[in-house]
């Protein structure tokens, strides 16, 4: 009797599984981020940290130069980048620390404020500012990713007692994330 029961039971399992409700999952890859710098760049980027170096000359004063250079994290600013026309805003404050010898340092306010057109290089290592009073700044294009840039460039900020002082900036700017 017990093997009458068994092709049943077989019919039965595969009918069982003939039935079942068979789920398919599709997994959808997330869109891959632009590689060019000039599709990365449009947007809202908010400074990290700013490495500066400068030199004082204070030959005319008969003193050696003096040495300037730190890093600031999260100085005060933002860039912005518009593709079409290609305009670009960067607004930078940060304060650098002069240590003159007398047992503290001198605050140095710091404080850029850059607006213009620029053009990327055919390689992507350099943007070019051209600024709205027709000066023209370069920015060393050190790390091009999604969602950090890192640039170079030497500015010429301008001090009321020192006159022009070249100041050599690395500054590694965050994308703001779209709301």
């Amino acid at each position: 009797m017990k093997n009458h029961y068994i092709p049943i039971l077989l019919t039965a399992l595969m009918l069982a599984g003939a039935c079942r409700k068979r789920v398919e999952y599709i997994y959808m890859d997330p869109p891959t981020p632009p590689r060019a710098l000039a599709d990365r760049l449009p947007g809202d980027w908010t400074p990290s940290f700013v490495t500066y170096s400068a030199q004082i000359d204070l030959g005319q004063q008969g003193l050696p130069p003096i040495n300037v250079s730190g890093i600031t994290e999260n100085p005060n600013g933002r860039l912005t980048v518009q593709k079409d026309p290609n305009t670009l805003t960067i607004q930078l404050q940060f304060t650098a620390s002069i240590d003159l010898g007398l047992g503290f340092p001198v605050p140095l306010p710091v404080n850029i404020n850059l607006t213009g057109t620029y053009d990327i290089s055919t390689d992507e290592k350099q943007i070019l500012l051209t600024q709205t009073n027709g000066e023209k700044l370069t920015l060393k294009v050190l790390t091009n990713e999604h969602n950090v840039q890192v640039w170079r460039t030497t500015y010429p900020f301008q001090t009321p007692l020192l006159g022009t002082l070249p100041i050599d900036m690395i500054i590694t700017f965050v994308k703001n994330q779209a709301k």
